[in-house]
């Protein structure tokens, strides 16, 4: 057992498979797209629940459901090896899912203000982390249940991005959930199906980034009727509807370009992810959980996205989620020059994810569905926001990144304000 000043962590294990699953093959390849992308890294991600419901013991429901899930998500229970290749592969060792058994009697869901930063409980007390004995790195998932003195909990979560993108992540901790509440299993069946994702050749090896930035945190609330604003203005310039995620990104892009000083003629970015599940043959067969996006890339000179109507802006967004199917399509039949997934990762680029849909707000392990999501890495090579639900009750979207350093952020600030 270790104790730190806020968290004791009562429980740590292996949580292996039971209930069959071995049949696996002894080791399985990652796809191109999992390769791709630079995604050596866990995502680590916490979400808060009231108590009460199906739970007595959290902990207790999720273990169990953890080990019976895992029959079904075999080789999450594996390590990541590298291969005669000298690429990282899946070995299905069956070894198990580091699991943490956490109380936090200090605190209430109330004390920890809907994980809004400062934490008032650090994060690496409210994720699992191996002893040194096991190599973390090797590990596909982990995750710690932090129990709290008025019967909520917290799921702290990392999950390896080389085996799974967020859609992936959501559809196996709901079924970790579906399972707590009673289900016999996933509700739907989990496949690896790498073979389904195209393997065109790469043309130019991505390097690793070398440039680090001293990034703030950011975080802005955009309620319901300030989104309607920004959509309802589209709609009467176009006579055609934009989506939230189109606004928002266009509203973020704008003030951020505008907040860091871009030379006029340099050239600004803005890239996003886009499921594709829809154009491979993954999407019939189950639920597929590994890496399944294209980046889409908006570049404009720095002075015209600092100058351009939001209207203006919105439908560079739209035409580059209209292009996708085409893009993606040329990509998967070697039709292209520069690796679209060699995207553009300086301080002239905005990286924005939506994770409202991915799943993460739908796991419920029996007391219903979170009060909030967070995401708790730390970047420094690229700025990066991701888009959340608000916190339970509230209506509308919560913005949260790390996309300006100090010397910007009162700017990015300013900017932000005239749309909420």
């Amino acid at each position: 057992m270790t104790m730190s000043f806020t968290v004791t962590k009562v429980a740590e294990e292996l949580v292996a498979p039971s209930g069959g699953g071995g049949g696996a093959q002894p080791s399985l390849p990652l796809s191109s797209i999992d390769h791709a992308m630079g995604l050596k890294f866990f995502v680590e991600v916490v979400a808060t629940y009231e108590g009460g419901g199906l739970l007595q013991s959290p902990a207790d429901a999720i273990r169990a459901a953890l080990a019976r899930g895992l029959a079904h998500y075999y080789p999450v229970a594996g390590r990541l090896v590298v291969s005669d290749e000298g690429e990282l592969e899946v070995a299905c060792t069956g070894e198990g899912v580091w699991f943490v058994e956490a109380k936090a009697s200090r605190y209430s869901l109330s004390d920890l203000r809907n994980l809004e930063f400062p934490l008032a409980i650090p994060k690496e007390e409210l994720l699992p982390c191996p002893p040194p004995s096991l190599d973390q790195h090797e590990m596909i998932l982990m995750l710690q249940v932090t129990e709290l003195k008025c019967g909520g909990f917290a799921v702290g979560v990392k999950f390896h991005h080389m085996v799974f993108d967020g859609i992936g992540a959501g559809l196996f901790l709901k079924a970790i959930g579906d399972i707590a509440r009673g289900l016999p299993g996933p509700a739907v069946e989990p496949v690896w199906l790498r073979e389904a994702i195209p393997a065109p050749p790469i043309r130019h090896p991505k390097p690793p980034p070398t440039v680090a930035y001293n990034f703030v945190r950011s975080l802005r609330d955009f309620p319901p009727h300030a989104i309607n604003a920004i959509k309802d203005s589209y709609a009467r310039g176009t006579s055609h509807r934009c989506s939230t995620f189109d606004a928002l990104s266009a509203v973020l892009w704008r003030s951020r370009v505008r907040a860091i000083g871009l030379a006029p003629e340099a050239d600004a970015h803005f890239v996003f992810p886009a499921d594709v599940r829809h154009l491979v043959n993954a999407a019939a067969a189950g639920a597929y959980y590994g890496n399944c996006v294209y980046c889409s890339t908006v570049s404009k000179k720095s002075e015209l996205v600092a100058r351009a109507p939001m209207a203006e802006i919105v439908g560079w967004i739209r035409e580059a989620k209209a292009s996708l199917a085409a893009k993606f399509a040329a990509w998967a039949a070697g039709d292209f020059e520069d690796d679209p997934f060699r995207v553009p990762i300086g301080y002239d680029t905005l990286n924005l994810s939506d994770w409202r849909r991915v799943g993460f707000h739908e796991v419920d392990y029996g007391s219903g569905a979170p009060r909030f999501v967070a995401p708790l890495n730390h970047h420094v090579f690229f700025a990066g926001g991701i888009l959340l639900k608000r916190p339970a009750p509230e209506q509308g979207v919560r913005f949260v990144g790390q996309v300006v350093t100090r010397e910007h952020e009162e700017d990015f600030v300013q900017q932000l304000k005239e749309f909420v």
